[in-house]
């Protein structure tokens, strides 16, 4: 037997609480229609098609997208809390039975709250801050939303343990205040181990302010506002701190142990005392899950790579109806090989590069597995301290090699273009080809990041930098690219606005149809 740290006898204390928690009863669960369920399934796959965001994420993501969309006709919120929920249950978002009248009530009251704490802090702001913190808000209620309608007590216990475990491990040069240093590591352990977008970390650093807000009714709104914008340029400002980025790079390297921990907890919790334990218990059983895990992401990977090619061949489309085809018929000249070239090279080559990837082996195993026990065990080893260094200044050196980055940047689009020309390609035609393998080798790497999961220690192959040093300029414009795309995506807002809300309109008058139909069949064979 080995001693247990107190971290880990912490979160196994919470597991142990919720496994013995009983099953609270919801009371009378509401229902909807199963045809309608299946029609809004399927536009939410199409929908969640368009964006890229993590799995884990689209059900928040959800919430937020439509309460902005009853917003915007239903100032007031009346009724939006059972509106909500019901779209939540035809997207299966959540299982009928987790869904009572008296839960849609508590929604319905979280919903008046910001409302009311919207229209108290935008009284005295101009348009543009008006938008930007009514966005704000939409995005607290809907992490809030979510944390009531399907709690995750075991999950928020894990990320407690991940930033307490690493906490004084994190050495920021030049930053000497605890306080600040731990909110930065609290944050990069959300991104890095959580996977956690903005609005959920917005949320978590509001609550360490106001610990009693989910509880908070109506009344008690004003208790907030008189604090609430020195709040939120706190919390705005702790999210652009300067070395945030580095930090949550250097955690995303220490989180395979702790996934490892997390498998354990959701297979076998029950038993999770004992086999962290028993360091022979513990081996056997991370191996196992390791190997599983390793098969799993090979279909995650795929799972990962057709969403991208959809979003990249719908995308694709859009451009061809909107910008090619027509410009084709302006100059009077249509080159056929451009239309099918820039159609099938990028679901194509997204192919190519995911299909290149290699899963971690036994070596890594073995790695995670000292890690593990690093992390559960007491006096295990010395502890490996994680530092963050203030940016080197600029040296002569370091300007050649701008220099040299640049020209790369100009040589490797120069001869993309000229091979473009080549083909008798026309300038937009020239434009969305580059768009799209810029975008692609992006969209490639951010899937390639889901097979490093749980690998502690990448091995680079002897070409690597060579083969880095050609792709990083394409790389670079891709993430500018993506990054200005999630802002203005076309498909986003003809699916938001154009499609959603009139979808979910007929969805409606569909159900009450279908209600309608049998009551009235009910009243016959009664």
């Amino acid at each position: 037997m080995t001693n247990l740290n107190e971290e880990i006898r912490n979160l196994i204390e919470v597991v142990d609480e919720t496994q013995k928690a009983k099953p609270v009863s919801p009371g009378t669960a509401i229902s909807v229609s199963h045809a309608v369920s299946r029609a809004a399934l399927i536009y939410e796959m199409a929908r969640n098609a368009v964006e890229f965001r993590a799995e884990h994420l689209l059900r928040r993501a959800a919430i937020e997208r439509i309460l902005k969309r009853r917003f915007i006709t239903n100032s007031s919120g009346l009724g939006v809390g059972e509106l909500l929920a019901r779209e939540l249950l035809w997207a299966r978002y959540l299982d009928e039975e987790k869904v009572s009248q008296e839960k849609i009530e508590e929604i319905q009251e979280v919903v008046y709250k910001y409302i009311d704490l919207k229209n108290l802090v935008i009284q005295d702001s101009s348009r543009d801050e008006k938008s930007k913190i009514s966005d704000w808000l939409v995005g607290l209620a809907s992490c809030e939303i979510e944390k009531k309608l399907s709690p995750a007590p075991i999950r928020e216990a894990l990320i407690s343990f991940v930033y307490r475990s690493l906490r004084e491990r994190v050495v920021i040069e030049g930053l000497n205040d605890q306080k600040i240093k731990n909110i930065q590591t609290y944050i990069a352990v959300h991104r890095a181990f959580a996977e956690s977008d903005d609005p959920i970390i917005r949320f978590h650093l509001f609550l360490t302010r106001f610990p009693n807000w989910m509880e908070t009714k109506r009344d008690g709104v004003e208790t907030v506002t008189s604090q609430f914008f020195s709040i939120h340029q706190e919390i705005e400002g702790q999210l652009s701190f300067p070395f945030g980025d580095e930090l949550r790079r250097k955690l995303r390297r220490e989180m395979p142990p702790f996934l490892v921990i997390r498998d354990l907890i959701n297979e076998k919790p029950e038993e999770l005392e004992s086999l962290l334990s028993d360091p022979e218990k513990l081996e056997e059983s991370a191996k196992k899950i390791l190997k599983n895990k390793y098969q799993q992401t090979g279909a995650k990977l795929r799972r990962a790579a057709t969403r991208s090619i959809i979003y990249i061949f719908l995308t694709k489309m859009l451009f061809a109806l909107i910008l090619e085809i027509p410009f084709d018929f302006l100059i009077g000249k249509t080159n056929y090989a451009a239309i099918g070239i820039n159609t099938l090279f990028p679901p194509a080559l997204m192919f190519l590069v995911t299909a290149s990837i290699r899963l971690p082996g036994e070596d890594n195993t073995r790695k995670v597995i000292v890690k593990i026990k690093d992390y559960c065990y007491d006096s295990v080893s010395a502890k490996n301290m994680i530092e963050i260094k203030q940016p080197v200044k600029k040296t002569g050196l370091a300007s050649v090699f701008n220099f040299i980055y640049l020209a790369m940047f100009i040589v490797i689009f120069g001869l993309i273009l000229w091979f473009l020309n080549q083909l008798h390609f026309n300038p937009v035609s020239q434009a969305i080809f580059l768009f799209f393998v810029c975008v692609v080798f992006f969209f490639g790497f951010r899937v390639r990041l889901i097979t490093k999961d749980y690998v502690l220690q990448e091995k680079e192959s002897a070409l690597s930098p060579l083969v880095d040093f050609f792709s990083l300029p394409v790389l670079r414009v891709g993430q500018i690219l993506s990054r200005e795309l999630a802002q203005i995506n076309l498909l986003i807002f003809i699916f938001d606005f154009v499609i959603e809300a009139p979808f979910k309109a007929f969805f409606i008058v569909i159900e009450e149809w279908i209600k309608f139909i049998r009551i009235k069949k009910e009243e016959i064979t009664a």
